[in-house]
């Protein structure tokens, strides 16, 4: 009985997402944030997956801030961190955002085309001694996502990137080369947006 518990829970967020997504429009105010919200800002945080690791695909974090210099531009930091296995990774990078109203949507549903550049910082965890060599690269995430309105303050995201680095090159952990090949890491994230 328990492994049928573990092996549906994945399927909770998706379930979820996929049943705010056919909320009635109705439940939501047609007024947007983001239209004619030149000079407005808004954040927000999620919760995923980072590939291309080392450590393979690990638990990820990311938040951000947009500010809108058009109706459908935003400009503004991301931070992403992965550090749940034997490394860490910290990016910070200014994104470009452009929102796009789903037709038939109410302006409720808009996919998110987002590019940044910045760097992210890197380092090899010895379980015995501690951290290994850290070290910097730069970082260009590219990505798409769903910004869906829940009500006129909150919306729920879906973000997916693609992380571009020049990561790839071996470390010295405790006098010995680690292999830490990472140029491009896939994320998926699933958050909330405020504004």
């Amino acid at each position: 009985m328990t492994h049928l518990y573990i092996s549906r829970r994945p399927a909770i967020l998706p379930l979820l997402l996929t049943v705010l997504f056919m909320m009635p429009t109705g439940l939501v105010s047609a007024h947007d944030p983001t239209d004619g919200g030149m000079g407005r800002w808004s954040g927000g945080t999620g919760i995923g997956f980072l590939g291309g690791t080392p450590d393979g695909v690990e638990f990820a974090v990311n938040g951000h801030l947009d500010y809108f210099i058009a109706e459908d531009i935003s400009i503004g930091p991301l931070a992403q961190y992965a550090g749940a296995g034997d490394d860490f990774l910290f990016g910070l990078t200014v994104q470009g955002k452009y929102w796009w109203a789903i037709p038939d949507t109410n302006n409720q549903t808009k996919l998110v085309l987002q590019g940044g550049i910045g760097f992210v910082r890197a380092g090899v965890r010895e379980p015995e001694i501690g951290y290994g060599d850290t070290f910097s690269s730069f970082l260009i995430p590219l990505g798409i996502g769903v910004d869906h309105a829940v009500n006129e303050r909150v919306s729920v995201t879906a973000d997916f990137l693609v992380n571009i680095t020049a990561l790839g090159r071996d470390v010295r952990v405790a006098g010995r080369e680690v292999d830490f090949h990472t140029n491009v890491m896939p994320g998926l994230y699933f958050g909330v947006r405020f504004f």
